[in-house]
C-alpha cells in the first residue's frame, strides 16, 4: 500500500512480522485490517478482576472504520527471548480515532475478556436450591456465544463443604436485584471465597477462557519461571535485551496490620440460638512490638440474620474472612521485564536477597510466589526513523494511567513514570504485587465483599409483592386460598419476576418460604394473620440483604367501581359517579372497591369511606364517613366472614363482633344494621347477644344478670364487677318475709316453710350445711373473692344464676316454663302473688301442703285475706286418701247447696254435737238423740213407720305404698323426684 504521508524508504519497515508486538484474531473471527501495527499498550490485570488492555494502534488507512475495530475478539502477541510468543486475548470493548494525518493513523483500543462485558448486562431474578455452581452458570448461559470457563477439580467439593455445607453447597434462595451479571458474579464468588483468572484458550471463541478456582496455590508456574533457560524460576538480576530470559529488577516486602482473630455470628431463627464462630490468626507477626498487639487486635461481625446455618459453616465463614485478612498482611512488591507475567500464576525467585535467608530456616517453600495483580507498559521496536516520522506527524503516543482495581487501593501505588522509562529501553516493563504461594488468596470488593459477611445493602428499602399458591400462581383455587407450611410463613412473587423476555428457570418465578411478621409471636401464642394467595404484601430484608426477605404488612390495591374518578394531568371536569353506592341495603352490601387489579385480584378495604353522604331516599351514599376500623376475614372459597368491627362515627360510637355463621354477633354501642361498608338502620342501644343457632351462657362460678346500675352519678363505674348489693338485699327481704310466714304457720299449726326452717335438716340445706336455705342463699350472694393478696370484692361464693330486675323480671315461654330445684323453691312476694292458668293448675307433693291466709288479719269475705277456694265450673272434690280430714272454723261453718242437697255419709258413724252436751249419733242401724234438755219436734205431720234400708256406697280411695328405700335413694343422687 502506498503510505503518503512516509517517505517511500519507510515503507518497507511497516512490518509487523519484525515486531516485538502483533495483533492478530481467533480464527474463527474476522480478519483485522492488514496495516494494523501495535505501537504501544499499557495492561491492568488482577486475580477476580476483568483486565483491561489499552492499546494505541497505526494504521495506513485513516479510513478504517471503528466498527471493523469494535466488539470482535483480539489477540496482543507478544515475541519472547526463545522465539515462542505470549498471548494475550480479549473483546475490543472501545476504540477510538485519534490523531491522522492524510491515510495515516492512530486507533486506541481497549481490550479486556468476555466476562467485562457482563458488566452491561442489568438483570433481577431469583434461583432456588442452587450452589454457586449453577448459578455462575446459569449466568453465563445467556452468554454462550462468548462465554468461556472452566471449574478448578477441587472446586465442587469446597462449594458443597463451605458457606452452605447444610445443603450441599446449595443455596436456598438467592437473587439478583438490579445488579449486572458481572457485580452479581464476583459478589456470589467473593462471598464464597472462590476466585478466578483468566487463561488463553485457542478454542475459545474470544481467545481465552476463564477459570474459577478455591486454591491459589495449586494455580500454574509462570511460563518464564517454568523455562529452564534462566534455571529455575524467575531471576532477579539486570534488565537487558540481550538477557536470554526476562528478569525481576526489584522485589520487596510491605507489611500492615489487620485483625488476629475473626468472629462471626449468625441467628438461626428455627434453632432460636446463636451461631457463632471464631479463628485465630495462623499468621506470624515479625517483630515484638507487632506480636504485642496480637491479643486485642479481633474483629467481631455479627450479621443478625439466618446466614449461618450451622457451627461448621460459621467456622468456613469466619476461616475464609479470616485468610482474606492474612493474604493483605505481608505482601510483595516488584518490577521486571517477564512478559509472560499474569494474575493468578505463581513464579519461583531465584538469585535474589532472600538466598542467604536459607542460613536463617527459610526453605525453599518460601521463594515461590502467587501474583494478584500486575501493571505493565509495552512499546514496539519500532524503526528509529519511523517512529520519529510518526512522533513528527501525529504526535507523541499517549497512554492512559489506568486506575487500580478495587482490591488495589490500600497499597498499590503505580510508578508509571519509571515502567514507562523502562519499557521505553527495553521494550517492556511490568509492576506486579504478589504473596508467598503457601498463603491463600481470597478476593476481595470494594465494598469489602470477602473481607466482611454482607457487608453492604443489596436491597435499596421495602418492596412490594404478590403472595402465592403452590404452583407460583396468583389466583386461588376455590377454598384453598392460604398456602403456608409449619412456620406459618408465605411465598411471594415480586413484581419485577413478571418478566417476560427472561428465560425460564425452575422456581423463578416466586420466592421461598418467607417469614410474615406478626405483631406478637411466642410459644404456642400470639397473632396470627397468614396473607392469602392473590394478596399484596409489602417485604423488607434483614440488614438490607435481599436474599433475606420478610413479609412485614399486607395493602390493599383493588379499584373502586364507584367514587372519585382519577383526573390524570389534573383535569377535574369528571364527575364522580356514585350510582354503585346506592345499591346497597341493611342486608346487602355494594360497591365493595373490588374490582380485579392487575395480578392481584382486587384488595380493597371492606370499609372505605368514598360513601359518607347518609343513606336516606334518593340518597347515593352509605353513612360511612371512614369511621369503620377493624378486622374482618374471609371464608376460603366463600363469601362469609369473621369481623371485628370499631365504629367511631361521632356520638354513634359502636362495637361489634359478628360471624356469617348462623349470623350471631355481639354488639354494644349504638346499634344499627350493618352490610360491609352500609351502616344502615338504628336498632337500638346498649348490646345485643343474637345468634340463628344455639346459645349457651355457662359460668362455672356463677352468673350474675342485673338491671341494677352501678355509678356514681356520672356515668362512670365506681363499684366491683361482682358488686351485688341490690340483690343482696332481695334475697334478704325474701328471707325475712319466709321466716315471717314459717312462723305464722307454726302458730296456726300448719305446714312450715322448709326453706326458713331447713330442708335436709334443722337450719340445714343443700347449699350450706348451717344454714336454711333462704339464709343459705342470702350467704352465698354475699361472698367475697380475694385475688393474689390484691384485696376482697364482691363475688358470689357459689355458682349461683342470680337474676335481678330493678323494675321486674318476665319470663315467658312459647311451651312450656319448668322450674326444678333440687333442695326447695320458694316463690316470694312482698305484695301479691298471681297464677293465672288458661286450662288446668295441678300441684302435687311427696308430702303435706299447707296453705296458710289471714297470717297477718284475718278476713271476712273473698275481698278480704282470707282463704277463697272456688270452683266456676264443676265439682269441687276433696279427698284425704289415707288419713283424716278437718275441716275447722274460729266461727260459723256453713255447707250449703244452691240446687242440690249436702249428703253426709260415713262407713261407721256420724255424731252431730254441739258444746252443749246435745247430739245425734247414726252408727249401723242406729239413730240415737242425745240431750241433756228437752227435745222439741215441730212439723205438720208426724209419722212413725216400721224399719227400712238405704244404702250410701264408700268412695273408692286409692291406696299408695310409701317407698323409704325409694325416697332415700333419690334424696342422695340430688334428684327432685322419686322413682315409684
Amino acid at each position: 500500500m502506498a503510505l503518503p504521508s512516509l517517505p517511500s524508504g519507510l515503507a518497507s519497515a511497516w512490518d509487523s512480522g519484525t515486531r516485538l508486538y502483533t495483533l492478530s484474531c481467533p480464527s474463527q473471527a474476522r480478519a483485522l485490517p492488514a496495516d494494523l501495527m501495535v505501537e504501544s499498550f499499557v495492561l491492568s490485570e488482577a486475580v477476580s478482576e476483568p483486565f483491561s488492555l489499552y492499546i494505541n494502534a497505526l494504521v495506513l488507512n485513516a479510513q478504517v472504520e471503528l466498527k471493523q475495530l469494535y466488539a470482535r475478539p483480539i489477540t496482543l502477541e507478544a515475541v519472547l527471548s526463545d522465539g515462542s510468543r505470549a498471548r494475550r486475548s480479549g473483546y475490543v470493548t472501545e476504540a477510538r480515532a485519534l490523531d491522522a494525518d492524510g491515510g495515516f493513523a492512530r486507533k486506541a483500543l481497549l481490550v479486556q475478556p468476555w466476562i467485562a462485558l457482563l458488566g452491561h448486562t442489568l438483570n433481577s431474578r431469583v434461583w432456588q436450591d442452587k450452589s454457586i455452581i449453577e448459578i455462575v452458570e446459569d449466568v453465563f448461559a445467556d452468554h454462550d456465544t462468548i462465554a468461556a470457563w472452566r471449574w478448578d477439580e477441587d472446586v465442587p467439593r469446597y462449594v458443597a463443604e463451605g458457606l452452605f455445607a447444610r445443603n450441599g453447597g446449595q443455596r436456598a434462595y438467592c437473587v439478583q436485584y438490579r445488579e449486572t451479571d458481572l457485580a452479581f458474579v464476583q459478589r456470589l464468588l467473593a462471598e464464597e471465597g472462590l476466585c478466578w483468572r483468566v487463561e488463553e484458550d485457542e478454542a475459545a471463541a474470544g481467545g481465552h477462557t476463564i477459570v474459577f478456582f478455591a486454591n491459589s496455590s495449586a494455580q500454574p508456574q509462570d511460563a518464564t519461571s517454568a523455562s529452564s533457560l534462566g534455571g529455575a524460576g524467575i531471576r532477579f538480576h539486570r534488565g537487558h535485551s540481550q538477557e536470554e530470559q526476562d528478569t525481576i529488577q526489584s522485589f520487596g516486602a510491605v507489611r500492615q496490620l489487620g485483625p488476629t482473630a475473626m468472629v462471626v455470628q449468625g441467628w438461626d431463627y428455627k434453632a432460636h440460638g446463636a451461631v457463632t464462630a471464631e479463628v485465630p490468626t495462623s499468621h506470624q507477626w515479625a517483630g515484638e512490638e507487632a506480636s504485642s498487639l496480637q491479643s486485642w487486635l479481633s474483629s467481631y461481625d455479627p450479621t443478625g440474620d439466618f446466614i449461618f446455618g450451622s457451627q461448621t459453616e460459621a467456622q468456613f465463614a469466619a476461616t475464609r474472612l479470616q485468610e482474606a485478612h492474612e493474604a493483605r498482611y505481608k505482601t510483595w512488591l516488584g518490577r521486571g521485564t517477564v512478559r509472560t507475567l499474569r494474575a493468578g500464576t505463581w513464579f519461583a525467585l531465584s538469585q535474589s536477597t532472600l538466598d542467604p535467608l536459607a542460613a536463617f530456616g527459610l526453605s525453599d517453600q518460601g521463594k515461590p510466589f502467587f501474583v494478584t495483580r500486575c501493571h505493565a507498559v509495552g512499546i514496539n521496536n519500532l524503526p528509529r526513523d519511523l517512529h520519529e516520522r510518526i512522533a513528527k506527524t501525529l504526535g507523541d503516543a499517549e497512554l492512559p494511567s489506568l486506575s487500580a482495581q478495587p482490591d488495589q487501593q490500600a497499597n498499590w501505588d503505580v510508578d508509571s513514570q519509571a515502567l514507562y522509562q523502562q519499557a521505553q529501553t527495553l521494550g517492556f516493563a511490568v509492576q506486579f504485587q504478589a504473596l508467598r504461594r503457601d498463603v491463600p488468596w481470597r478476593a476481595v470488593l470494594l465494598d469489602d465483599t470477602g473481607l466482611r459477611p454482607r457487608p453492604r445493602p443489596t436491597a435499596l428499602g421495602p418492596q412490594t409483592a404478590i403472595v402465592v399458591g403452590p404452583d407460583g400462581g396468583v389466583n386461588p383455587s376455590g377454598a384453598y386460598e392460604l398456602h403456608t407450611d409449619q412456620l406459618g410463613r408465605v411465598k411471594i412473587r415480586f413484581h419485577w419476576q413478571a418478566n417476560p423476555y427472561a428465560p425460564q428457570r425452575a422456581n423463578s418465578d416466586h420466592s421461598c418460604w418467607l417469614r410474615v411478621v406478626q405483631q406478637f409471636a411466642g410459644p404456642g401464642m400470639g397473632h396470627q394473620f397468614i396473607p392469602r394467595i392473590g394478596q399484596e404484601v409489602l417485604v423488607v430484608f434483614l440488614n438490607n440483604d435481599i436474599d433475606r426477605p420478610v413479609v412485614f404488612k399486607s395493602l390493599y390495591n383493588g379499584r373502586g367501581e364507584s367514587g372519585i374518578p382519577r383526573t390524570p394531568g389534573g383535569d377535574s371536569s369528571a364527575r364522580a359517579n356514585t350510582s354503585a353506592l346506592s345499591a346497597s341495603t341493611d342486608h346487602s352490601p355494594s360497591s365493595q372497591m373490588n374490582l380485579v387489579g392487575s395480578g392481584s385480584g382486587g384488595n380493597s378495604p371492606a370499609w372505605h369511606g368514598a360513601a359518607p353522604a347518609a343513606t336516606t331516599d334518593g340518597s347515593e351514599g352509605q353513612n360511612n364517613a371512614a369511621a369503620l376500623s377493624g378486622i374482618k376475614s374471609k371464608e376460603f372459597g366463600g363469601s362469609g366472614h369473621n369481623q371485628m368491627v370499631f365504629d367511631d362515627t361521632p356520638q354513634q360510637l359502636r362495637t361489634q363482633l359478628h360471624t356469617t355463621q348462623g349470623q350471631t354477633w355481639l354488639q354494644m354501642g349504638h346499634l344499627l344494621h350493618q352490610a360491609d361498608n352500609h351502616r344502615g338502620s338504628f336498632r337500638g342501644q346498649g348490646f345485643e347477644l343474637r345468634t340463628d343457632a344455639w346459645g349457651g351462657l355457662r359460668a362455672a362460678r356463677g352468673v350474675m344478670l342485673s338491671t341494677f346500675g352501678l355509678d356514681n352519678g356520672l356515668a362512670q363505674t365506681v363499684t366491683p364487677a361482682g358488686d351485688n348489693a341490690p340483690g343482696m338485699a332481695l334475697a334478704k327481704q325474701a328471707q325475712q318475709l319466709a321466716q315471717t310466714f314459717h312462723q305464722a304457720a307454726t302458730t296456726h299449726q300448719t305446714v312450715g316453710l322448709a326453706t326458713a326452717a331447713g330442708s335436709v335438716g334443722p337450719n340445714q340445706s343443700v347449699l350450706d350445711a348451717e344454714a336454711a336455705p333462704a339464709a343459705a342463699l342470702t350467704k352465698s350472694l354475699s361472698g367475697m373473692v380475694n385475688t393474689n393478696g390484691q384485696g376482697t370484692v364482691p363475688h358470689m361464693a357459689d355458682p349461683n344464676i342470680a337474676l335481678m330486675g330493678k323494675a321486674g323480671i318476665g319470663l315467658t315461654a312459647g311451651q312450656d316454663l319448668h322450674l326444678s330445684a333440687q333442695d326447695t323453691t320458694q316463690i316470694a312476694s312482698g305484695q301479691d302473688t298471681h297464677f293465672a292458668v288458661g286450662g288446668q293448675a295441678r300441684m302435687q307433693t311427696g308430702q303435706a301442703i299447707g296453705i296458710l291466709a289471714g297470717a297477718i288479719q284475718p278476713g271476712t269475705d273473698a275481698a278480704g285475706k282470707g282463704l277463697t277456694m272456688i270452683a266456676a265450673q264443676g265439682p269441687v272434690d276433696m279427698q284425704a286418701q289415707a288419713g283424716a280430714a278437718q275441716i275447722a272454723a274460729k266461727q260459723t261453718l256453713e255447707l250449703k247447696t244452691a240446687n242440690g242437697v249436702v249428703n253426709v255419709a260415713a262407713a261407721k258413724k256420724v255424731t252431730l254435737a254441739v258444746s252443749g252436751g246435745a247430739s245425734i249419733t247414726i252408727e249401723g242401724g242406729n239413730f240415737t238423740v242425745q240431750c241433756p234438755g228437752k227435745i222439741t219436734v215441730q212439723a205438720g205431720q208426724k209419722s212413725m213407720v216400721g224399719p227400712a234400708t238405704a244404702e250410701t256406697p264408700a268412695p273408692d280411695l286409692p291406696k299408695s305404698d310409701f317407698c323409704l328405700s325409694c325416697f332415700l335413694r333419690a334424696a342422695k343422687a340430688a334428684s327432685p323426684l322419686v322413682p315409684a
